[in-house]
């Protein structure tokens, strides 16, 4: 009697996974509307497995509650949102002949994020992870749309990204991401000086890539990549395409890259390599310059005890063309001869030590830079644009302390705290003087007190702030942003899937002094001068829900 049983359970159990691609055999009355306009778009994935996880409970009379479903589905189709905000689509069709590949979708697929009011925007997130039997892939998108208080310019934004890691033989791991993010900007007439013209667009796009493969070579572990960015800028009147070409700028940089890591002894850790760089940038599609160089690197790691950490490191860096502050350039009434002109860059030495004292820890890093340059505003061609000028030398020092206070009697509470002291001194390419560079403060200190209540989901605190007086630097003009202090508290509450941040900053603000000039600062008296109250409290409430 109990062969019986079991024999025609499993009876119902084939005929249950026979009717479903019965279920499915005939969809062409289903398939959505976007997959019929574009069958080139369909991508097919074989799989048979399909494991969803982290789902929201479900309760019915009668049944227990559902958090977690394993289904068996046949082949999975999908096509990925249109440039137009077409939705995401999904259809199924019966298996192949031969499906073994496994499908996961873990963590939640979507993120929503709505931020109101202080920022003015709306903003949403979607996010698709697929895990493979020897790695993963992640497919990300973003959009938002805003207003900057104050501020009469609309703003759009939008971004797509992939990432894949892939695990091969002998230790072998591959990595590949790649992203593509689009600003529009929609600046109103009187906002650059003409109430009467037409409203002006800032249009920037930015793809980037990057690969990588590490091969554990015994002793060593060697990593060899590339990675490549390119930025396009332009900025015109609606409908006047030449306006659009008079502005635009386009970056690029390549770098190829070795790195190999060892460790010769317990508690010391090496790590060098060098990358090979090539960085262009042109304008008005016509005019060009490009930079090479060669940037070495050494990372040397010493754990002399279990909870102190000793880094060293000595480096070339090189930062990135500013596609934004070079378009100061395309105003000029000839293209400028910037051919010499380079990308940030120093020599720089760096070290820093960690110390954990049972769950405290405290950091301190000392930065030293040489040999190199900065970009700073000069006169070219009668109009203000960037310039590259020697950096004399650049040093910094950070602390930074993290602080339960359960040991003197505060549970559930973190102090956080980090102070940067910097000096610089780089060469004035209008007065040819030595001082600091532009924008950069003396001092900036901040200091973040959290303390959460677990039995009411929520978590509490206050914030302060504190900077230093800090100059910018024009060819007419001078701002001095005087040394302030703010103070901020927050509130975060959640109580289930969904999370509410409340967030008030600045209750204390600064001033800001413009000290405009007849000339070129230095060759004349200031012909004028004005003041600028930034204070004011700064309110943010954002609503998060994970799905």
């Amino acid at each position: 009697m109990n062969e019986v049983r079991i024999k025609s359970r499993r009876l119902v159990a084939i005929a249950c996974l026979l009717g479903i691609p019965a279920a499915f055999a005939d969809d062409s009355a289903s398939t959505p509307a976007a997959f019929a306009d574009d069958p080139a778009a369909l991508v097919a994935i074989p799989v048979t497995p399909v494991e969803v996880r982290e789902l929201p409970a479900v309760s019915v009379d009668g049944l227990p509650s559902v958090s977690s479903l394993n289904l068996s589905l046949p082949t999975l189709v999908a096509k990925a949102p249109g440039k137009k905000g077409k939705a995401f689509a999904l259809k199924l069709s019966p298996p192949a002949a031969s499906t073994s590949n496994s499908l996961l979708l873990a963590g939640g697929p979507v993120a929503l994020d709505l931020k109101v009011p202080a920022a003015k925007d709306l903003s949403s997130a979607a996010s698709l992870k697929l895990n493979l039997p020897d790695g993963a892939v992640k497919a990300q998108a973003s959009a938002s749309v805003g207003r900057e208080d104050g501020q009469t310019a609309f703003w759009h934004k939008d971004a797509a990204n992939l990432e894949a890691q892939i695990s091969g033989p002998m230790g072998t791991a591959l990595n590949v991401s790649g992203e593509n993010k689009l600003s529009l900007t929609y600046r109103a007439p009187e906002s650059v000086g003409a109430a009467d013209g037409p409203a002006h667009v800032v249009r920037s796009e930015s793809q980037s890539g990057q690969a990588s493969m590490t091969l554990p070579l015994a002793p060593f572990q060697v990593t060899v990549g590339g990675n490549s960015t390119s930025e396009h800028t332009q900025e015109g009147a609606p409908g006047n395409a030449a306006s659009f070409t008079q502005s635009a700028v386009r970056t690029a940089d390549h770098t190829a890259y070795v790195d190999v890591e060892w460790q010769p002894l317990a508690g010391v850790q090496l790590k060098g390599g060098t990358a090979a760089r090539v960085a262009n940038i042109s304008w008005q599609d016509a005019h060009s310059s490009s930079y090479r160089s060669v940037n070495p690197h050494l990372t040397a790691t010493v754990t002399p005890f279990r909870d102190t950490t000793v880094t060293a490191k000595v480096e070339q860096v090189v930062a990135p063309f500013d596609a934004a502050a070079f378009a100061n350039y395309t105003k000029a009434d000839s293209a400028a001869n910037a051919s010499g002109f380079q990308p940030d860059h120093a020599w720089q030495l760096q070290t820093r030590v960690e110390q954990r004292v049972g769950p405290a820890s405290v950091s301190a890093t000392y930065t030293k830079a040489r040999q190199g340059t900065v970009t700073e505003f000069a006169e070219v061609e009668g109009v203000q644009a960037p310039a590259t000028t020697p950096l004399l030398g650049r040093d910094s020092v950070a602390v930074a302390v993290n602080l339960p206070l359960a040991a003197v009697g505060l549970p559930h509470t973190d102090l956080t705290s980090e102070a940067t002291w910097q000096s610089s001194r780089v060469v004035d390419p209008v007065t040819f003087e030595t001082r600091a560079a532009s924008g950069e403060p003396a001092q900036k200190v901040s200091l973040r007190l959290a303390h959460s209540l677990p039995s009411h989901n929520l978590s509490i605190g206050v914030t302060g702030e504190f900077t230093g007086e800090r100059t910018s630097y024009q060819v007419k003009e001078l701002s001095t942003t005087a040394a302030s202090g703010s103070v901020g508290a927050f509130v975060s509450y959640k109580p289930g899937a969904y999370e509410v941040d409340l967030n008030v900053s600045g209750l204390y603000g600064s001033s800001t002094r413009d000290d405009f000039y007849h000339g070129t600062r230095g060759a004349s008296l200031i012909d004028r001068s004005s003041v600028q109250d930034n204070s004011g409290p700064t309110l943010k409430l954002e609503l998060k829900r994970p799905f």
